[in-house]
């Protein structure tokens, strides 16, 4: 069956980009933003366990910073990825649907 619905196409002169100024993608936002947080988020786990861990050795030490650093920056990429993802929709751009012309 043939599509027989006129379909507007895009100006010539539009790049498939919003024309609004200081717009940002989405997924760039929230991969940037979750990466500053997951920095951010190992560095607080591991002094969060120095602080608060009782180990008796040095293997026990890094064991113990090691599973501070995964554990802070795992949350921290979460919390990240939820601002960014808020950011990101909140200033980010629409992606123009690509129309198909009459053949």
């Amino acid at each position: 069956m043939e599509d027989t619905e006129h379909q507007s196409q895009l100006p010539k002169g539009n790049a498939g980009h919003s024309s609004r100024s200081g717009t940002l993608d989405p997924s760039e936002s929230v991969t940037g933003v979750a990466m500053i947080f997951g920095i951010i988020g190992v560095v607080v786990g591991i002094v969060a366990t120095v602080v608060v861990a009782d180990a008796a050795g040095v293997l026990q030490w890094i064991v113990c910073c090691v599973i501070g650093a995964l554990a802070g920056g795992s949350a921290g990429i979460v919390i990240g990825g939820l601002f960014g993802a808020i950011f990101g929709v909140l200033r980010g751009v629409t992606v123009p649907t690509l129309r198909h012309p009459q053949r």
